[in-house]
């Protein structure tokens, strides 16, 4: 840099020298290179105007000489031009560049004649204008009292102190709590799904984690291994260890799983009361074993089964119960047995109550025979049975054998005896039998030829009653009358009463059509007459009470009847009399009244009348005009000649502003309110004070407090969401479904049917990733005798992931009939296998589901 040196004695000015003054004074504006413009100081709004300031446009300071009477938003632009000077040789060229500002409502939109771009320009606001406290200042430090409503730092910044928040610290990305002793460090993040995670690092390894997902679950990580999960559906970690636990009233401790809360002896542990999700839907299964692997305790939830494997050893002084808990001791549905099976689960033998037949108790053995011994003897105490027979009718005791063969006859030589005895009685029974007689009625036996004449005059059950000789005389013996005789003496309900009009031939015959009308006629009258109705015809002659008189056809003649008149002649009779309204309530005039009348006079004001005659003054009362003609000669007296000490004084007295007063105390309404925010500027409030409290005093709100709404005509697009769960919240305020969240079309195969053995009979269907197999089989179509395939899956239906069993039993009354099929299709596959026990040839319904 050069600087100028000006010492006595006078020296010659150089190009140079003003070229080194401008530089140097370019180089104080340096510091404002690559900030955007702004004002470097003035240019305040006030009252409606604009004061003068420097402003920083287009890389040049520049002044602006202020604006008055503005309209925001004002723009501040930059206006360049070139001065042109007489050279030597008075030759005129360029001599200064003029960086000059303008301004206005609007920025041009022609190419400066400098830079040859469109103007630069600095926005002033009501609420905001740029300026060097926030574009420069703002741009290297962070403000006290900044501007705006958020600062923006955009590299990284190091404190050497304690730092304290009085409002919340929010953090785009993560942060990081850093040891650097033992280098150890906390970090903790948001991720783009939502989900928030705090990780202890060292030396910038993950050591462990916890991770707090949106579903508000909780995970417990070390490095990436998962230890421990809260979330809705309880705890999960792959090793639990404590010295002990308490879950409601169950307590474990040691060796011992006991109930110590319940305070009464029928406390209990309860194993399996529920199933699949805390529902009871379905079965579940307790085993114990013996610490080495084999089972000893298994109870089949579904089979309600309970298997012992090893010795059963019942101790104590109450032995073995068996307990049937449906039936009693008289229902012969009570079943129940103790039964031996060998290791193929088929049983070989049983005691106890078979069947629900019968009450009988059963002692069985399909193997071999059966050994009842005892060290003295056996006593049977009810009765013995041989092959369901009682034994005293297969054998006979020693009394009665001896007493049956001493009433035998002794076999004589030469005499035989026939198969049957021929009694004395029978004897007898053949003298008694006699010829009897069906006319007579005597006792005996009479032979068929008898009987088919004596049926010959009977009535035939088949025909009925068809074959009667005289049917009139029937009906006369039983009183009741034939069809002809019912439709001439009761009415047909298909004529809905005509026929009581109806008049036969012989009614007719000889009568005019004169006299068959009148007989009609007469007939209807009476038959009105028995059901209390009215001749057809009637009823429209008569008025409606619901027409309230509306159905008179002529009104006239009514009224007349009945002595009324009608709305128009009361209009007429009525005109020109006094309403109750006007009818005169006050007081009544009297002579006093007339006196006082009287004795009112008309008045004069003294002076000049209309005419410009002279008149006294007439004490009296005076007329309006009069009074106004008077006070227009003193009215210009009111305000002429009053000086501002006496219009003052003048408003004060009649309780009014003056003008002035007006002007200081009210807004003006080509001003809309800026008055009022130029009032509030006076008392030493800022423009932005100002301009709050006046939204304050009107209830309303700011440019600024509208920012955080959204705008009705965006449609929810100028809405921002900070997150995943905001937008899930939205949603749900809205109605409307999270769209990662929304499930898609579900696909359906619809019906197909299955190859294999039972094609045709046996359909399959999958809806996602659920499938149903349903239809019809036959246990004898199978490919073989044990484990044989009965149907295969389609192609276009997904295989179960895991395998599926299903079973039918065939129930029978008889307990040993009762057999069932197995079938199964194991995981990744799509044949249905087979095995049945007793159900061959068997049609049946079959039903499957899974999920692939």
């Amino acid at each position: 840099m050069k600087e100028y040196i000006a010492k006595t004695g006078g020296r010659y000015t150089y190009n140079d020298d003003l070229l080194n003054l401008q530089e140097l004074a370019r180089s104080m504006t340096s510091i404002f290179e690559g900030c955007s413009n702004f004002i470097i100081s003035g240019c305040e709004v006030h009252d409606g105007r604009i004061t003068p300031g420097y402003v920083w446009i287009g890389g040049h300071v520049r002044s602006f000489e202020g604006a008055a009477e503005v309209s925001l938003p004002y723009y501040i632009y930059e206006k360049n031009h070139y001065e042109t000077i007489p050279y030597a040789g008075d030759i005129d060229k360029p001599g200064r560049c003029c960086y000059l500002t303008s301004g206005g409502t609007t920025v041009p939109q022609t190419e400066d004649e400098v830079t040859n771009a469109l103007p630069g320009y600095i926005e002033v606001r009501e609420e905001y204008a740029p300026r060097f406290i926030d574009k420069f200042i703002g741009r290297y430090a962070v403000l006290l009292e900044s501007p705006f409503a958020r600062q923006t730092v955009r590299k990284d910044l190091t404190m050497a102190g304690a730092v304290s928040i009085e409002k919340m610290l929010e953090c785009k990305t993560g942060f990081s709590i850093v040891n650097t002793e033992n280098g150890y460090a906390l970090r903790g993040l948001v991720r783009e799904s939502g989900d928030a995670a705090v990780g202890l690092y060292h030396r910038g390894l993950l050591v462990s984690r916890v991770e707090i997902a949106t579903d508000g679950s909780f995970t417990l990580y070390r490095q990436d291994t998962p230890l421990v999960s809260i979330g809705a559906d309880g705890v999960r970690t792959q090793h639990f260890s404590s010295e002990s636990a308490r879950l409601g009233a169950l307590h474990i401790g040691s060796c011992d799983i006991c109930n110590t809360a319940d305070d009464t002896d029928a406390g209990a542990v309860v194993i399996n009361r529920m199933g699949y999700l805390g529902a009871g839907d379905r079965f579940r299964d307790c085993m114990v074993y013996d610490g080495r692997g084999k089972v000893l305790l298994h109870v089949e939830g579904r089979s309600a089964r309970v298997t012992v494997h090893g010795a059963f050893e019942v101790q104590g002084t109450e032995g073995l119960t068996l307990r049937n808990s449906l039936y009693g001791k008289s229902e012969q549905a009570l079943t129940a047995l103790l039964q031996w099976q060998d290791k193929d689960a088929e049983r070989i033998a049983w005691i106890g109550y078979a069947d629900a037949q019968s009450l009988d108790w059963t002692l069985h053995n399909n193997l071999g025979g059966m050994v009842i011994s005892a060290r003295n003897w056996i006593d049977m105490r009810s009765e013995l049975r041989l092959a369901g027979t009682p034994i005293g009718e297969i054998y006979v005791t020693r009394t009665a054998f001896s007493e049956a063969m001493a009433a035998k006859v002794d076999r004589q030589e030469g005499k035989g005896l026939s198969t049957e005895d021929f009694t004395t009685q029978y004897r007898k029974k053949l003298d008694t039998i006699c010829q009897g007689s069906l006319s007579t009625g005597t006792a005996g036996f009479v032979t068929a030829e008898d009987v088919s004449q004596a049926l010959g005059g009977k009535l035939n059950c088949t025909d009925n009653l068809a074959d009667l000789a005289d049917k009139a005389e029937a009906r006369s013996v039983l009183d009741v009358y034939s069809a002809s005789e019912c439709d001439r003496r009761y009415l047909n309900t298909e004529k809905y009463l005509a026929d009581m009009t109806e008049l036969t031939a012989a009614e007719i015959e000889g009568k005019s059509p004169e006299q068959i009308i009148a007989l009609q006629e007469e007939r209807r009258a009476a038959a009105r007459d028995n059901i209390g109705a009215e001749k057809k015809g009637t009823g429209e002659l008569k008025l409606s009470k619901a027409s309230n008189l509306a159905d008179v056809e002529d009104k006239a003649r009514a009224r007349q009847n009945i002595g009324v008149y009608s709305i128009e002649q009361i209009d007429r009779l009525l005109a020109g009399k006094l309403g109750t309204d006007d009818a005169y309530t006050g007081a009544l005039f009297t002579a006093e009244h007339k006196t006082k009348l009287e004795a009112i006079r008309t008045g004069t004001f003294a002076g000049k009348n209309a005419e410009g005659i002279a008149q006294s003054q007439i004490e009296g009362y005076v007329m309006t005009s009069a009074v106004v003609r008077e006070l227009t000669k003193y009215a210009p007296k009111l305000m002429d000649g009053y000086n501002a000490s006496d219009k003052a004084a003048v408003a004060a007295n009649l309780e009014l502003y003056t003008k002035a007063e007006v002007d200081g105390h009210f807004p003006a309404f080509g001003q809309f309110l800026q008055d009022y925010v130029a009032y509030l500027v006076r008392q030493g409030k800022t423009t932005a004070e100002a301009r709050k409290a006046l939204r304050g005093v009107l209830a309303a709100a700011g440019v600024d407090d509208l920012t955080v709404y959204a705008r009705r005509d965006q449609n929810l697009a100028d809405l921002v969401l900070k997150d995943d769960n905001a937008r899930r919240l939205a949603c749900q305020n809205i109605g409307a479904a999270y769209g990662p969240e929304y499930e898609k079309k579900i696909t359906d195969t619809g019906w197909l049917p299955c190859g294999g053995e039972n094609a045709g009979t046996l359909w399959a269907r999958q809806i996602g990733s659920v499938v149903c197999v349903q239809g019809t089989i036959n246990t004898a179509r199978r490919s073989s005798n044990t484990w044989g395939s009965i149907a295969t899956i389609p192609n276009a239906i997904g295989a179960p992931r895991f395998g599926c069993r299903q079973t039918m039993a065939d129930f029978n009354d008889d307990h040993k009939y009762n057999r069932g099929c197995s079938f199964v299709i194991r995981a990744g596959e799509r044949t249905i296998l087979m095995h049945e026990r007793g159900t061959y040839n068997v049609t049946t319904e079959l039903s499957f589901s899974y999920m692939t």
